[in-house]
């Protein structure tokens, strides 16, 4: 209910001219109200919900694109640039941003050759280790939820250099809308981390997407890999779920994690964690975990 689209005109639209409804309000980026922050969430999980459920999404969210209208809504304008995802793609990113949280870094180049990043048929043992290199980097910050995803799209350009790794173009257009609405609420705060806003959209989808790959997903999310359940992870699913259907049903902004707390669980905050899980390399050298994963 507070996210607002121009209504298109069609029958004043050519191909060189796009006539759509005039907004009231001020660019986002340079709103100083105190619902900026909240605008911004829920900008997360309106652009998710393109991305994931949809697979056509607007990826073109510069910060003239993105409006405080006078009533304090979220408008998103110029739909000028789209584009769109395969189903693999779909859940591949689902299936990925589930081994992060868990810090699994030995499923990453699997989730790579999902994603397209790496030729399928490719053998990724050499290839893990670069990756948990940057992702180890990426993820220090603030835990498996304060990813930095510019900094890390840098950084993953680097290893294309020395392996067999691309960056899709898709997911070029992911990462600039994603780092749009980042930049954006770093800005208001500095603590943000674009995962821990999308995590109840991702926590939705694995309670109750019927895809066999997505159910798979979740039971790794509850299970682990080692097939134990976790009932602090489920709750934590099902707070995140809670905190969705407060954002879809009644426009909820509000920051999920607050003070390194997100629901009843303890996260930290920007340089409360380093380190990594063990992960086996091409050379059997291990990587040693740090003691906050213990």
């Amino acid at each position: 209910p507070d996210v607002v689209i121009p209504k298109n005109y069609p029958e004043f639209t050519s191909r060189r001219v796009h006539v759509a409804e005039w907004i009231e309000g001020e660019k986002l980026s340079q709103s100083n109200e105190d619902d900026v922050g909240a605008l911004v969430n829920l900008g997360v999980i309106t652009y998710l919900t393109q991305l994931l459920d949809f697979g056509f999404f607007h990826a073109d969210p510069h910060p003239g694109n993105m409006m405080r209208t006078s009533d304090g809504k979220l408008a998103i304008l110029d739909f000028g640039l789209m584009t769109d995802i395969t189903d693999d793609q779909k859940y591949g990113m689902i299936e990925a941003i589930a081994h992060l949280l868990n810090r699994d870094y030995s499923e990453i180049g699997q989730d790579f050759i999902n994603l397209d990043f790496i030729p399928k048929g490719t053998d990724t043992t050499p290839i893990v280790p670069a990756l948990t290199k940057v992702f180890d980097a990426a993820l220090a910050g603030g835990g498996a939820k304060s990813i930095n995803f510019q900094e890390l799209a840098a950084d993953l350009a680097e290893i294309t250099f020395e392996y067999p790794f691309r960056i899709p173009p898709y997911f070029a257009l992911v990462i600039r809308a994603i780092g749009v609405l980042e930049g954006i609420a770093l800005v208001g705060n500095p603590n943000f981390a674009i995962i821990d806003e999308a995590y109840p959209y991702i926590a939705r989808r694995l309670m109750t997407d019927n895809s066999p790959r997505l159910k798979a997903a979740l039971r790794y999310m509850v299970y682990g890999r080692e097939g134990s359940f976790d009932a602090e992870k489920l709750i934590d699913l099902l707070q995140a779920l809670e905190k969705f259907t407060a954002v879809r049903d009644e426009g909820d902004g509000s920051a999920f994690k607050v003070d390194g707390v997100r629901g009843s669980k303890n996260l930290g905050t920007a340089g409360d964690f380093a380190g990594t899980k063990q992960v086996q390399g091409a050379d059997s050298n291990a990587v040693e975990p740090a003691s906050n994963f213990e």
